[in-house]
């Protein structure tokens, strides 16, 4: 009897040690910047409103690393200097690396999902904010101003559009983790600072319609919708 319960702690203490090992996060970063040698890099989560510090460490010759425990997988704020990144804090190896005010994070399957969509997202604001450079080089050419703004807002309603699936597939197909809550109340508090009131649109409508019990439950959707009901 001895030897088995011996058996059984010793296997336990195994599965806890895996456990534990799982449950970390490993942040490693590359600054090919040196202005921000000496710098703190902070990771901030966002508490009732207020930015509430997870973890920091200094850059030292362009390098910096942070690890820890992971209670559970969350969306957090890396502020570094100018930058100010979103990343999922979950098990795993995090890189983050930055030259010539890109940032680039790989290497976990959230992040790496995070960032395909902030990618193709950040193609089409690109899109979008080359509109009025795109009008004025066509006037200068000498298109009809009626014609100009015809054909630009048709682009403009196209890409808008574009805009609003992408986001939409990206929400639907993360009902289950933290990005599809994450990026549901961007668009929420993104209608919230135009209007200057909780309401929905007609994408957030959409989504909510579609989203499955766990995902209208979370507790920061749940004070939003009922935020919009008594508006």
């Amino acid at each position: 009897m001895r030897a088995f319960t011996s058996a059984v702690s010793v296997l336990s203490a195994i599965m806890l040690l895996a456990t534990s090992c799982a449950d970390k996060y490993n942040i490693i970063g590359t600054s090919m910047q040196s202005i921000y040698d000496g710098k703190m890099v902070y990771l901030n989560q966002l508490v009732d409103g207020k930015d509430a510090s997870v973890d920091s460490c200094e850059i030292v010759h362009g390098q910096f690393s942070m690890s820890g425990n992971l209670d559970s997988v969350m969306c957090v704020t890396l502020d570094m200097g100018d930058f100010h990144l979103p990343i999922v804090l979950e098990s795993g190896d995090i890189r983050v690396s930055s030259a010539n005010q890109s940032i680039k994070v790989e290497g976990t399957p959230l992040n790496d999902r995070l960032y395909t969509f902030l990618t193709s997202r950040d193609s089409l604001i690109m899109l979008l904010t080359d509109l009025p450079r795109r009008e004025s080089q066509m006037i200068l050419e000498g298109y009809a101003h009626d014609d100009v703004l015809r054909t630009l807002g048709e682009e403009e309603a196209e890409l808008r559009m574009a805009m609003d699936r992408l986001e939409t597939n990206f929400i639907t197909s993360n009902f289950d983790n933290v990005l599809g809550v994450s990026w549901f109340m961007e668009l929420c508090n993104d209608t919230y600072q135009r209007l200057g009131y909780p309401n929905t649109t007609p994408q957030i409508d959409e989504i909510y319609s579609r989203a499955p019990e766990q995902f209208r439950s979370n507790p920061n959707i749940q004070e939003y919708m009922k935020q919009c009901e008594g508006k």
